[in-house]
């Protein structure tokens, strides 16, 4: 028999007998038992217990006073999750009650005076993204999902060939303010352009292009966002203990 012969049949050995063994301790874990459930569980509670102290830690001592330290204006139970990416100098200003998950970045025009506006009871979801050459505002107790990007500015100008895009910085006409009235909810992923204005209690699908004005109570999603439904406040309910009118 030739060495080659043998190899092969030593390698078709290793094949059909020792790699289903190796497969099967590889993929075989520990199963707790009636005996052995309160140390798994132990072990689960500290491994929580040291996890959430750790982020405490850094949102309580770190993050949220550093982020504040940084805003021109702020109120009361801010919570920060991580130090935001924070690049030029625009003026933040925050109310109270904020959370913001994650961490964000706010970046902003080297010229004039931009201003990045958060109201009352707002949550901002993780890696949302701010571009503000003039003015985003934010109203009360609004939310953005995870992935948003808003943008006052075009971040340039769009004919200028020859040169590269940092050498032709936005003009007049490629910047115009953000506004996201009270109660507006932002699904995740979603782009709003400059100069739009989002009207109060509206909601925007997930992965949405927002280029227009959308009047207050709307329901919109798509690229380019479009109004699917109309929402109407809760007609409010009668007072059972009155008789019903005949």
């Amino acid at each position: 028999m030739s060495k080659n012969a043998q190899r092969s049949g030593f390698e078709q050995l290793l094949y059909t007998y020792a790699r289903p063994l190796v497969k099967k301790t590889f993929f075989t874990t520990a199963r707790p038992t009636e005996a052995t459930r309160w140390l798994y569980r132990a072990v689960f509670d500290a491994q929580f217990s040291v996890r959430e102290s750790y982020e405490w830690a850094r949102r309580a001592l770190v993050a949220t006073p550093v982020f504040l330290s940084r805003c021109a204006s702020y109120g009361e139970r801010i919570v920060v999750d991580r130090i935001p990416y924070i690049q030029g100098p625009v003026r933040i200003e925050l109310g109270s009650d904020i959370r913001i998950s994650g961490k964000i970045d706010i970046s902003s025009s080297s010229h004039g005076n931009p201003v990045f506006k958060v109201g009352n009871g707002v949550f901002l979801g993780h890696q949302c993204t701010f571009a503000i050459a003039e003015r985003i505002e934010i109203g009360d107790f609004a939310s953005m999902g995870a992935g948003t990007h808003v943008s006052d500015t075009e971040g340039h100008k769009h004919y200028n060939p020859g040169k590269p895009i940092w050498e032709v910085p936005a003009g007049d006409a490629d910047i115009a303010p953000v506004i996201i009235e009270d109660g507006v909810q932002i699904g995740r992923m979603c782009t709003i352009l400059k100069g739009v204005r989002i009207g109060a209690r509206s909601v925007v699908g997930a992965r949405s292009v927002v280029r227009s004005n959308i009047p207050p109570d709307s329901v919109v999603m798509g690229n380019p966002a479009r109004v699917v439904k109309r929402m109407t406040p809760d007609a409010p309910k009668a007072d059972a203990s009155e008789p019903e009118k005949s």
